[in-house]
């Protein structure tokens, strides 16, 4: 009978090992069961320890708020530099009667007295002379912008003459003296573009006013 239990001991003893194997948990040593004897064990605590190791790989998700200014593309073009153009073409013989008209004006201007109303009409009808000239087309070779400037400067030039003449402004007379210099100096440049001879007559002595 007592060794009916002994082996009975023996026999959990061993199933109990082979579960601890089988089983992949920690193994519990039980070896020390009740001796042969039949006499008791004492009671023992077994600590179990257990260590897990684990591998925790940490992942950090970085956000970067990025300020992006956006610059406009900016295009400059150039104004196109201006220019004169016309569509007026030159018409030679009627030139030629204006530029005529230009010296016989200057011959009768300087032989009058520059104040009263004969000398304004002349310094009028000079005005007039410049003003169809400047209607009509640039002569071939010359520059046009300057050519008409010219033309358009000498007619405010007659006019103002004009109005001087019939308030009997003595400003007449000096302004008449730079109309003769620039229309010599147009003439001479009509000259070298057209081969023509057209000069301003010697200057006569101005008649002068006696008081009694």
């Amino acid at each position: 009978m007592r060794r009916a239990k002994v082996a009975a001991a023996l026999a959990l003893s061993a199933a109990l090992a082979l579960a601890g194997c089988s089983s992949g948990k920690p193994e519990i040593d039980l070896s020390q069961v009740a001796g042969s004897t039949g006499t008791p064990v004492p009671t023992e605590t077994v600590t179990v320890t257990e260590i897990d190791t684990r591998t925790v790989t940490a992942t950090t998700t970085v956000v970067t708020t990025a300020t992006v200014v956006a610059t406009p593309t900016v295009t400059v073009t150039a104004l196109p530099r201006p220019s004169l153009t016309t569509s007026t073409v030159f018409n030679r013989p009627a030139a030629l009667a204006d530029y005529s008209n230009l010296v016989v004006d200057v011959r009768l201007l300087d032989r009058m007295s520059l104040s009263g109303n004969a000398a304004a009409l002349q310094l009028d009808l000079m005005a007039q002379h410049l003003e169809r000239l400047g209607a009509n087309g640039p002569p071939p070779g010359l520059d046009a912008p300057s050519y008409y400037g010219r033309l358009a400067s000498l007619g405010l030039f007659a006019r103002a003459a004009s109005d001087e003449a019939t308030a009997g402004s003595p400003v007449a007379q000096s302004r008449y003296a730079v109309i003769r210099q620039e229309t010599g100096i147009l003439l001479s440049l009509v000259n070298g573009a057209l081969a023509t001879t057209f000069t301003l007559p010697t200057p006569a002595p101005r008649p002068t006013t006696t008081t009694p």
